[in-house]
């Protein structure tokens, strides 16, 4: 049921009165109340979060800590407007912003199109859940960011900015943390470390480095053991497992004031033994699996960085280059899907299959940003431009299997062998990306109240695929069916922006921005000519807001109102002849919202902060190439989102101690379009609310937590797939972690 008006009306009272907010932004003892503001780089340029006109939200790494916020998933509690389909450690978790998604709720399967926001690791686009150690501050700008951040901003920047290497002191951290859910009947735990180590007055190196051994929950029902060995099955206990490694090293060379060269290598190597998926109603236990094949997942990223900058009394240079590279290799129960899309293949009596994929990409990124200094502008004048480069080669590779049919064929047919080698389906393909774009934000003081920013960005991308081939033994032998195509855009996006400051503050500003994600080549068998290509989708944000520190310092209410135009949407889809996955436009979807934070440090010992959001969205229209309807909701997006939170610090004789909490709403979301037209292949997810809490002791160099996550053993879905595609033992939810208890203990150095 959605919430009445009054009901939505008092809530946002409750939000700028009582003081719920999202900006994180401390957490301090009782000697000090007032509130904290962060100092970001979102616009390039080291600003207030208050005094940058932008609906963003930040959080330090020291708050990270202080909420227990070691990943992606948890972090998205205290982001107003992100949702994130958590899907475990096996896939990449679908991320959106003010409602931007039209994809299906099937995490990385066939979301459609590109990534609707960007992610940036310090200035290195990368598409990857983080793990959120040794972090400065995490960074999220609501809304395309199209002219500084370019083609995947389209709903908004999620920025990493990871703690430099500095010479001032030999400096570290160690951590351990054990925890359990209730599901589960191992003990899961962490362990991470930082070294920052000077090695002269100008040169410093840091290294840091985490290991998360998660033992599960989800457990497999009837698995067979392995893939074409016998069809024994067993019951898997606690599948959805994690192994994670990541590491980071940086060495920083400030030979003085204005100058500095950093290199910077990351890995992260995540090893996940299955789905965080569970099948009930087959089951008949809310976190089982029906599926006939465990899941697992191997998934690497590196990341080598290169930077320098450097800054005089006439400009300021930043440089950035990146190699990036990504490895992923893992399998997939297939076996209903294939038994419903081609019934003939149930004939064979064992019959049961699975995919082998195998991903591979390496992108090179480079950027350029030169800025303007009070030296060589005049005081009304602040500028910025740049270029920017990047080249992507992805490498696909995907096997189907069902194990014992070539021996079952080659029997039934009086053969020695069929020659298939058990394989059904393969598709591989060699696709390079290149973008090129060039950009600029002027800013105009015109009195010392008054701002006004224009941007544009022009770029030019091209996408040519060597080869996208696709072979189906069992049908055709050893034919092949392979295709060549390449294409290319280019296109510019504006932004204009005033900030009227009234006090010192209270701020009020106006934007009109303009987002972009690329398009793109379709491949397939019998792909109809409309389907062998998707355009780019383009966004127009039309959004006014303001930001007040309010009662001396001690409280902050921030918020926006806000339209998003979204013309030539993408979404994930069908081919009519073949059944493959494609890319499909849409025509064009609208999304009204009102987003509030605030934070109040009630008392000198007591702070409240939490937000609220609220969006109005759906299609504009039929889109019958996607089979949505006017007036369909985007899957996923809830209506009413909201957060509330506490910190208290309680008075002990030595050391501190504090109380922490916040619960968090969402309300309910549809998993597919086509929620008003006759489509049983969309459901109805209910809404929710998991509460946290914990306690922290802190003492000279040493600190101690408790926590409970999901504290009231909340049973919720984040997504899934249906029974229509998938059949009733194919079908699975998402499902969100349960009651979780654990301890951490960290000393600092």
């Amino acid at each position: 049921m959605k919430p009445s008006n009054k009901q939505l009306l008092a809530l946002a009272i409750a939000v700028a009165n009582c003081a719920p907010a999202a900006v994180l932004a401390q957490s301090q003892p009782a000697s000090d109340s007032m509130i904290e503001e962060v100092v970001v780089t979102a616009s390039r340029r080291a600003e207030s979060i208050q005094e940058i006109p932008y609906n963003i939200t930040a959080i330090t790494g020291e708050s990270l800590k202080n909420a227990g916020v070691d990943d992606l998933s948890k972090m998205s509690q205290f982001i107003p407007g992100m949702q994130m389909i958590d899907a475990g450690a096996r896939s990449t978790g679908l991320v959106t912003l003010r409602g931007m998604n039209v994809g299906g709720l099937q995490a990385s399967e066939n979301q459609g199109g590109k990534d609707i926001i960007s992610r940036y690791v310090n200035d290195t686009p990368m598409l990857i859940d983080f793990k959120l150690v040794d972090v400065e501050r995490v960074e999220v700008l609501r809304g395309p960011q199209g002219t500084l951040y370019g083609r995947g901003a389209m709903g908004g920047t999620l920025r990493y900015i990871l703690n430099k290497p500095n010479t001032e002191a030999t400096e570290g951290s160690v951590s351990t943390e054990l925890y359990q859910n209730s599901e589960s009947d191992g003990i899961s735990s962490e362990v991470s470390g930082v070294l920052n180590l000077p090695l002269s007055d100008t040169l410093a190196l840091r290294v840091s480095g985490t290991r998360v051994d998660d033992a599960g929950f989800v457990d497999y029902n009837k698995v067979l053991v392995e893939p074409g060995v016998s069809n024994d099955t067993r019951y898997a206990k606690d599948v959805n497992t994690e192994e994670t490694t990541a590491v980071r090293t940086a060495l920083r060379w400030e030979p003085n004031d204005q100058f500095f060269a950093q290199a910077t290598y990351y890995l992260q190597d995540q090893k996940a033994g299955g789905r965080q998926a569970a099948n009930p109603e087959y089951t008949g236990d809310n976190y089982t699996s029906g599926l006939l094949y465990v899941e697992p997942r191997e998934n690497k990223d590196d990341l080598f960085n290169i930077e320098f900058g450097w800054n005089s009394d006439l400009i300021e240079i930043f440089s950035t280059t990146s190699q990036a590279n990504f490895e992923g290799y893992g399998r997939r129960d297939q076996s209903d899907f294939l038994a419903i899309l081609y019934p003939f293949y149930t004939d064979f009596p064992q019959y049961s299959t699975y995919t082998v994929d195998d991903n591979q990409t390496e992108s090179l990124v480079h950027e350029t940003r030169f800025l303007s200094t009070d030296g060589n502008s005049p005081e009304w004048l602040d500028w910025i431009a740049g270029f920017y480069y990047e080249e992507t080669d992805t490498l696909l590779d995907a096997r189907e299997y069902i194990p014992g049919w070539d021996a079952y064929y080659a029997y039934d047919n009086g053969l020695t062998e069929a020659g298939t080698d058990d394989l059904e389906y393969w598709h591989y393909s060699d696709d390079t990306f290149k973008e090129r774009a060039v950009f600029g934000e002027a800013t105009f003081h015109a009195s010392d109240a008054l701002q006004v920013t224009l941007g544009a960005r022009y770029f030019k991308q091209t996408e040519s695929v060597a080869y996208d081939c696709y072979v189906f033994p069992m049908w055709t032998g050893a034919d092949r069916d392979c295709d060549t195509q390449s294409g290319d855009i280019d296109d510019t996006v504006f932004k204009l922006n005033a900030a009227y400051d009234f006090t010192d503050d209270v701020m009020l500003y106006a934007t009109v921005a303009e987002g972009f994600r690329r398009g793109g080549l379709n491949f397939g068998p019998n792909l109809r000519e409309d389907e062998k290509t998707y355009d780019s989708d383009k966004a127009v944000n039309y959004e006014l807001g303001w930001h007040t520190t309010l009662a001396n310092g001690r409280a902050i209410f921030n918020g926006a109102i806000f339209r998003v135009d979204w013309k030539d949407l993408q979404v994930g889809t069908k081919s009519e002849v073949a059944g493959i996955n494609i890319t499909g436009n849409g025509s064009q979807g609208v999304i009204d919202g009102i987003e509030l934070s605030t934070q109040f440090s009630a008392t000198d010992n007591l702070t409240l902060n939490g937000w609220l959001t609220y969006y109005d969205h759906g299609l504009d229209g039929d889109a019958p190439g996607i089979d949505g309807f006017d007036g369909d909701a985007f899957p996923g997006v809830p209506n009413l989102q909201a957060n509330v939170g506490f910190d208290y610090f309680i008075p002990v004789s030595q050391g501190e101690l504090t109380l922490r909490g916040n619960a968090y709403y969402k309300d309910e979301i549809d998993t597919k379009l086509n929620s008003i037209g006759d489509n049983d292949d969309n459901e109805t997810l209910d809404a929710y609310t998991v509460a946290n809490l914990s306690l922290d002791y802190r003492l000279d160099q040493w600190r101690a937590a408790l926590f409970a996550d999901n504290v009231t053993n909340e049973y919720y879905f984040n997504g899934g797939r249906s029974e229509k595609k998938y059949g009733e033992r194919g079908q699975f939810y998402y499902v969100g972690q349960p009651r979780t208890v654990g301890v951490n203990l960290a000393y600092e150095f």
